[in-house]
């Protein structure tokens, strides 16, 4: 069986590390996997070297003309290879690249199932919004990651989308038992607008105990603005920007608290992985944690944009290591529940049974 997986890219992101880490599983079952990378770029994940990898090189930029060519060729690109690779099935994740997907895919009668990655709620610009409307119902499925997207899904599109939900499959979690916890908070993550990384800096700020770190692990366009925050606070050595690393499950395994502070998420992939790793997990519930904490049990969870309240919930883990590892106990068994195994399954069925 021929599975085509296309994906944005192969940088640092959560489409790209679900898409990977799916590609590898269906590598190793036997499959035989073809992956496209809509831009080139030097690979931030590992692909299995059975893998068939291609690279879409057109030179990508901002510019309007440059967009509008990138796109034209890239479906062009994608209409061509697909052709070439006959697949049995095709994956394709991203509310912008889904619509581009299925437009270079007409006519060719090839079962498509695509998976938006982002909260369902997120208003993207019109063509974007046009595209996907128009071309959605082409799909031979669609993947909600949550029960939520699923019912907003259902909602839009009314009964022209065969929608199934399937969580975000998790890469095992290395968990190092002879690597001491840090008085350390960690955050996993780009750094854009939409993680909202400036709330913890800020609730971090208001800590009682003065010797704990905060550490950011990864990049973005809100870097720069991050840091002058930490200056102006006072903070250059409590928090600390470790910028783009491969070796997430060390640094897990090192910390004692998880904070995702995002406005909104698809689905929280470094949240999952923290819990998988034994971390009492703090979200908001602007993103869709109902399917994955139980508040006070498995993780805490506060009200959108409560900064005081997520002090709070710092100073209580801070305060009592018992209350750490007892949450961190139970936060472990998503990692069992959402193990690539399983998750990878539940795709290999929804493709047979949607033909």
């Amino acid at each position: 069986m021929k599975i085509l997986i296309i994906s944005p890219s192969l940088k640092m992101g959560g489409i790209e590390r679900s898409l990977s880490t799916l590609a590898n599983f269906f590598a190793d079952k036997g499959y035989q996997i073809f992956f496209i990378s809509c831009q080139k770029s030097k690979p931030f994940y590992r692909l299995n070297n059975k893998i068939h990898l291609q690279e879409f090189s057109y030179l990508r930029s901002t510019g309007i003309i440059n967009k509008f060519f990138f796109y034209y060729n890239l479906v062009w690109y994608l209409r061509k290879k697909t052709s070439e690779i006959k697949p049995d099935y095709v994956l394709s994740f991203g509310d912008v690249f889904n619509p581009l997907v299925l437009l270079a895919l007409i006519g060719l009668k090839y079962s498509v199932f695509i998976s938006d990655r982002t909260c369902p709620y997120f208003s993207y610009n019109n063509l974007v919004r046009f595209g996907q409307k128009m071309l959605y119902p082409l799909s031979t499925g669609f993947i909600a990651q949550t029960e939520s997207a699923a019912r907003y899904k259902k909602i839009q599109f009314k009964n022209k989308l065969n929608i199934k939900v399937i969580s975000n499959a998790i890469k095992p979690v290395e968990l190092f038992p002879d690597l001491n916890r840090q008085q350390q908070i960690t955050y996993v993550g780009r750094l854009s607008k939409e993680k909202g990384v400036e709330r913890l800096i800020i609730a971090f700020n208001k800590i009682k105990n003065k010797n704990w770190k905060c550490v950011l692990a990864g990049d973005g366009p809100e870097k720069i603005k991050l840091q002058n925050l930490v200056k102006i606070l006072g903070l250059d050595e409590k928090v600390i920007f470790l910028g783009l690393i491969k070796d997430i499950d060390r640094l897990l395994a090192s910390s004692s608290i998880f904070v995702l502070p995002s406005f909104r998420e698809g689905f929280p992939n470094a949240l999952v992985e923290a819990m998988s790793a034994g971390l009492p997990s703090i979200c908001f519930d602007s993103i869709p944690y109902q399917d994955l904490i139980i508040d006070g049990y498995n993780g805490f969870v506060v009200n959108d944009n409560q900064i005081e309240d997520l002090t709070k919930i710092i100073d209580k883990l801070v305060d009592n290591e018992g209350l750490r590892l007892e949450i961190g106990e139970n936060a472990m068994e998503i990692g069992r529940r959402l193990n690539v195994d399983v998750i990878g399954r539940e795709y290999i069925n929804f493709f047979h049974n949607s033909n």
